[in-house]
């Protein structure tokens, strides 16, 4: 059966601690060998001392240590405090002691009896963990933690500051349902929802709302947290503000998207006609020399149609040119309402126009031109200044070897327009 003194010497083993006393009457003291080892030295290599048992510990300690004993001695108060040693190898280690006044009434003898242990490790560790908690709480990102069922048990300071909400207010809330809001994207909602419910990290950019409903955009790293049996503690999350640079982003697509929206109107404009929006000269002729190349190679009809308005000058002498802009933009969407979508109509002039028929003969090409002079002339255009009567001239011009480019189809179809107007107008020739 283990005696007192081997069951007292295990102890300290598996406690890695010493124990120790000081005889009050004469202030004599004794280590335990534990207490040697913890010095760095073998057991009795010293003499121990109060005065060099002191004499080890860190000097910024060191005051401290022998008031907390003399206190202990002085009022019976029991001992304990944390401090540092210096081995005699110069290791500082941190130690804890722990002591209370015995007498021994048979020989009138008073005891300051105590263990010491090498906290070093847990001392290093609370360290760490202060500095930790100092972290998480004076980071500027926010920091949440929730439990298993996802509610928030702990939020940091900066979290506090952007939403807007207190610790205690958000305590027991879910995030989402505290604060996402009308203009959170659905499917991001989705996604987080789907990650924790599969017990899942996740990272992601979500606009989120402040008490007072402020908006604020965060991306998120989210994290499960387990114990030691693998069973769901809750979820840690890393967030940060990030409204700034998202405005930022915003703004520079919102820029390069009013260029690009500049630009494509700037190449409209290049090849097309503001007022009635149809293909301007220029673009009318690139299209028809494109036609007259396809026409000789693949041996197709084409047909050009050269339009002018009947007396257009009385109309902006009448009525005012916002009256004939009207005309001009009616007629257009008309004339565009009856081509098919290989032909091309343009404004090649103030109230001149023309048309490209591919495919189109001779003969196809009079009969568009005469159903488009025959709506114009039976439907009037209505406008602001009331309705409008207009007629139109129409020359035909098609593909041949006599007409062999775009520039003598051109002159071909003008010259018989001319011929229509010298002809008495609204009229096909």
């Amino acid at each position: 059966m283990l005696q007192n003194e081997d069951i007292l010497r295990l102890s300290h083993k598996v406690a890695q601690s010493g124990h120790w006393y000081i005889r009050l009457n004469d202030n004599t003291l004794f280590w335990s060998e534990e207490v040697f080892l913890l010095h760095g030295m073998s057991p009795n290599a010293i003499p121990p001392t109060v005065d060099n048992a002191l004499s080890f510990y860190h000097p910024n300690d060191r005051d401290r240590v022998e008031a907390l004993i003399n206190e202990t001695i002085e009022t019976g108060k029991p001992l304990s405090f944390d401090a540092r040693i210096v081995r005699v190898d110069g290791d500082v280690r941190w130690v804890e002691t722990l002591g209370e006044l015995k007498s021994s009434p048979a020989s009138n003898t008073r005891y300051l009896f105590g263990i010491f242990r090498d906290i070093t490790e847990n001392q290093q560790q609370r360290m760490h963990n202060q500095r930790l908690a100092w972290v998480l709480e004076n980071t500027q990102e926010l920091i949440l933690m929730t439990d298993s069922n996802g509610r928030i048990n702990w939020a940091n300071s900066a979290f506090e500051t952007l939403s807007g909400y207190s610790l205690e207010e958000a305590r027991g809330h879910k995030p989402g349902d505290l604060l996402q809001g009308p203009e959170t994207d659905p499917q991001t909602i989705a996604y987080m929802r789907d990650c924790v419910a599969r017990q899942q990290g996740f990272s992601c950019e979500v606009l989120n709302y402040t008490k007072g409903g402020a908006h604020y955009w965060l991306r998120i790293s989210c994290q499960p947290e387990f114990d030691s049996d693998g069973k769901l503690y809750g979820f840690n999350s890393i967030q940060t503000d990030i409204t700034q640079s998202k405005q930022i982003r915003f703004d520079l697509e919102a820029e390069i998207n009013e260029r690009r929206r500049l630009e494509e109107q700037l190449r409209y404009l290049a090849t097309h006609d503001e007022l009635s929006t149809l293909p301007n000269r220029r673009h009318f002729l690139e299209q028809a020399e494109k036609e007259v190349e396809r026409a000789i190679r693949h041996g197709r009809p084409l047909s050009l149609l050269m339009i002018d308005m009947d007396h257009f000058k009385r109309i902006n002498d009448q009525y005012g040119h916002s009256t004939g802009d009207e005309v001009i933009q009616a007629f257009a969407e008309r004339c565009q309402g009856m081509l098919r979508k290989s032909d091309t109509a343009a404004r090649i002039g103030g109230e001149e126009f023309s048309v490209l028929l591919p495919e189109t003969g001779n003969d196809s090409g009079r009969q568009m031109a005469e159903r488009l002079r025959s709506l114009i002339a039976h439907e009037p255009i209505h406008t602001q200044a009331g309705p409008i009567h207009l007629t139109l001239s129409i020359g035909v011009s098609t593909y041949s070897k006599a007409s062999p480019s775009v520039e003598a189809m051109i002159q071909e179809a003008d010259r018989h327009l001319y011929e229509a107007k010298d002809n008495g107008r609204d009229q096909v020739v």
